[in-house]
C-alpha cells in the first residue's frame, strides 16, 4: 500500500508539468541572452564575441577582448512560425576583410513551459559555452 502511495504521489507530482509543455508558434518568445564561458577566437587573442538570435535578425553588441562574456540581453519574438530558434555565436573582426568568424551554430527546440524560463546551452568551436534563457507565453 504505501509503495502505491508513492507511485501515485509521484505521477500527481510530474503529470502538470508534462501537461504545461506544448509549442511556442504563434506565441511571444523571451529569450535573454545571458553569458559565455571558454570562447575562442583567432589565433593569439582573445575574441570578440558576440550572439545572434533568430537568424541574423537580433544580435547582442559584440563584446572586446573577452573569452568568458557577460551581455544580458533581451529579445521578444512576437508569434514565431517556428518551434526552432537559431543560435549563432560569432567573432566579429574588424580587420582588413571585416568577415566575422562563426564560433557556432545550435538549434534549439522551444517548448512553452507555463512561464517559467528554460535554460539553453549552446556548445560552440573549441567547447565554448554561451547560456541563454527563455520562455514562450
Amino acid at each position: 500500500l504505501m509503495m502505491k502511495l508513492v507511485v501515485l504521489a509521484c505521477l500527481l507530482a510530474v503529470i502538470p508539468f508534462q501537461a504545461e509543455a506544448g509549442s511556442c508558434s504563434g506565441k511571444t518568445v523571451e529569450v535573454w541572452v545571458a553569458n559565455g564561458f571558454g570562447l575562442t577566437g583567432d589565433v593569439f587573442k582573445d575574441p570578440d564575441p558576440y550572439v545572434s538570435v533568430g537568424g541574423r535578425t537580433q544580435k547582442t553588441r559584440a563584446i572586446q577582448r573577452n573569452a568568458n562574456p557577460s551581455w544580458f540581453q533581451k529579445f521578444t519574438f512576437d508569434s514565431p512560425n517556428s518551434d526552432f530558434m537559431r543560435i549563432e555565436v560569432w567573432d566579429e573582426d574588424s580587420g582588413l576583410n571585416g568577415d566575422d568568424d562563426k564560433l557556432g551554430t545550435c538549434v534549439e527546440e522551444l517548448n512553452a513551459m507555463g512561464n517559467r524560463f528554460q535554460q539553453v546551452r549552446c556548445t560552440v568551436k573549441d567547447d565554448g559555452v554561451v547560456k541563454l534563457f527563455y520562455k514562450c507565453y
